[in-house]
């Protein structure tokens, strides 16, 4: 069995060795061997500025590669970790990129049971060997998988499931995107509809979090059931609810997304007088939570439902544009996991 070895020369000042085989070990074996050392992704580097360093352990690698069964190839394309952190730099926010090899064709099963997504593409991605991806991953968890397409010589864009969140299969993942070589307009293509679709189904998820709570709480306690102070599992429900019900309030009442009529205008009125209440929401820094009064409990198992749906129908109806703006607004937590016995099993990478 034999391996491969491929050579990319980073802009950054660096020659990276990306392997990949049957007999991949081999390959590693041959480039530790040879003097390349391993960066922060795990691949195997040697740096450009010491230009002496660099022309021993490439000459070394002739040797090294023969020995160990592994055949060497410069590389013709971009090194994909120059791509990702050039689109990296051009997106909203802070990122940081790294590079998955994946070695052994059974490793990239990996990346495509983590890719939160649909569309054509993703089915093309399944059927063709990846031999390696980069990841970005926002400071808020958002993680985008970029995978090279050498027939068409495009990039493949797809986000990763979201961290830690419990996945509701009536939402829809964003769909996969294409983006050419060019890192500008790459950046804001994925900006524009990658990004705003997964926040999109993002938010819808964690409304529909939301709206299992209610219904999970109007099933288990009836009228004069509930204790004061509540029962633990319904209080932790409501603080999910209180702890974002603020930030969807003040978001409808103030965004284009939606245009709410009197009656609307005034239900947001009446509950945003009632959870900005002290102990209505999250935990302050410094202050001890308050167990939420009988009154505002029933107040959310009556009127939270309503709440929720019209964040929901804002979202679903609104210009892409203007829905990301009321979900930015609302800046919703990263994870709202109600109960497992209630939503489906979280993923995690890592």
């Amino acid at each position: 069995m034999s391996s491969e070895i491929t050579l990319y020369t980073s802009s950054y000042g660096h020659i990276v060795a990306l392997v990949s085989g049957e007999s991949f070990r081999w390959a590693r074996t041959a480039l530790q061997l040879a003097g390349f050392e391993k960066d922060s992704d795990g691949n195997y580097v040697v740096p450009l500025i010491d230009t002496a360093r660099a022309r021993q352990a490439l000459a070394a690698l002739t040797e090294t590669s023969r020995s160990c069964q592994s055949t060497v190839t410069a590389a013709d394309q971009r090194y994909i970790g120059d791509f990702a952190l050039g689109v990296s730099r051009h997106l909203p926010g802070q990122w940081k990129v790294r590079v998955e090899n994946y070695a052994h064709p059974a490793a990239q099963g990996d990346l495509f049971s983590c890719l939160w997504t649909t569309g054509s593409n993703l089915r093309y991605l399944e059927n063709r060997r990846i031999p390696a991806a980069a990841v970005i991953q926002a400071e808020d968890g958002a993680e985008i998988a970029i995978v090279y397409n050498p027939r068409h010589r495009v990039y493949d864009v797809g986000m990763l499931v979201p961290t830690d969140m419990y996945l509701d299969e009536s939402v829809t993942p964003p769909p996969m995107i294409t983006v050419h070589p060019a890192t500008v307009p790459a950046a804001r293509k994925i900006a524009s509809t990658l990004l705003t679709d997964y926040h999109r189904a993002l938010f819808e998820m964690q409304l529909n979090h939301l709206g299992d709570d209610l219904a999970w709480a109007q099933e288990e306690f009836e009228p004069g059931t509930v204790q004061d102070p509540p029962q633990r599992d319904l209080a932790e429900a409501f603080e999910r609810f209180a702890s974002i019900a603020p930030h969807i309030i003040t978001a409808l009442r103030t965004s284009d997304a939606h245009a709410v009529n009197a009656h609307e205008q005034a239900f947001l009125e009446d509950m945003g007088a009632a959870f900005s209440q002290p102990g209505a929401g999250a935990e302050e820094a410094g202050e001890t939570r308050e167990n939420p009064s009988l009154d505002l409990l029933s107040m959310w198992m009556s009127e939270g439902e309503g709440l929720v749906e019209l964040a929901r129908d804002a979202v679903r109806t609104a210009p892409a544009q203007t829905a990301l703006g009321l979900v930015r607004a609302v800046g919703a937590p990263g994870a709202l996991p109600s109960p497992p016995p209630r939503v489906g099993a979280a993923l995690n990478r890592r």
